[in-house]
């Protein structure tokens, strides 16, 4: 089923997971990942894909076994930076035939390994998504991702709206943001869409702040402010790693409850692979979750 189908019916509670690294390439313990995220009946997963498509076979893998196995919808990340046409039409073709109906296009980041240039027939996400669009026409739902606080290659927020005003007339059917720590980015960012015309979906992403290291590296990573109250709670708890944590899952659960009490069109949870953390999230905040599942 498509995600913009469920969409249509309800707003929406998702996960996202990675295929694991390591030297070995063994994956099989995600698989134990999503055993225990299905307990929570999200409405899809997604999959994410490597630099450079390193995790292509992984990532249609484990999109296969949730849609296959534990009947829940998942989505394909793909990103394009270092794809070929040719790369791209193999991949969809490998997703129809494990019946995934839901790809992420992305533009993605250039390896680790780049000499800067890059042999790729898309230059952004919107002309990856206009081309699965024409090669598959209403076979996949594509979806994009956006920047609550800008795209850090975007010179101005009004600029990064146009490219994502772009990105949707490409093709992309529901967007999800990165992540943020600041709430209120996110509605300045639905309210400002809907006035250029931009009336698809868009779904919030969160990740709870756990580790004061990887939290400090993936804000400056994604460009997003931590706001005053977490910066404060970091810096008092910075040492201690287990404090962190109860301050990361509170915190998310506040974003949350007052993501859905402003009607947020979805909530979509960046698992890091810790499904105990989805659940410590469930288990504070049930009957809220419970009546955001219930909405039309």
């Amino acid at each position: 089923m498509k995600i913009s189908d469920i969409l249509k019916q309800k707003k929406t509670i998702s996960f996202e997971i990675f295929p694991p690294k390591n030297k070995s390439g063994d994956i099989s313990s995600i698989y134990q990942t999503i055993e225990e995220l299905s307990h929570l009946n999200p409405d899809f997963i997604s999959v994410t894909y490597g630099a450079g498509g390193s995790t292509v076979g992984k990532t249609v893998e484990i999109s296969s076994v949730i849609k296959n196995t534990y009947g829940i919808e998942s989505v394909a990340h793909l990103t394009c930076i270092t794809s070929s046409k040719e790369d791209v039409l193999k991949y969809c073709n490998e997703l129809k035939e494990k019946n995934v109906d839901n790809i992420l296009a992305l533009r993605g980041d250039q390896p680790l390994d780049s000499t800067g240039e890059v042999n790729s027939d898309f230059a952004y996400a919107k002309d990856l998504s206009k081309f699965i669009h024409e090669a598959f026409p209403d076979e996949f739902c594509i979806s994009g991702a956006c920047y609550p606080e800008v795209h850090q290659e975007a010179d101005c927020f009004e600029n990064d709206l146009k490219a994502l005003k772009e990105k949707v007339d490409a093709g992309a059917e529901y967007l999800i943001t990165q992540i943020f720590f600041d709430n209120n980015y996110y509605y300045r960012l639905v309210k400002e869409a809907r006035k250029i015309g931009i009336d698809v979906p868009i779904l919030a992403g969160v990740m709870p702040a756990l580790n004061s290291q990887q939290l400090l590296r993936t804000a400056k990573l994604c460009g997003c402010t931590i706001p005053y109250q977490l910066s404060t709670e970091i810096q008092k708890f910075y040492n201690h790693p287990e404090a962190m944590q109860e301050v990361g899952i509170n915190y998310a659960v506040h974003q949350i409850i007052d993501l859905v009490a402003n009607g947020a069109d979805g909530i979509h949870i960046y698992t890091m692979n810790r499904p105990e953390i989805a659940k410590s999230i469930f288990s504070n905040i049930p009957s809220i979750l419970k009546s955001y599942y219930e909405q039309d």
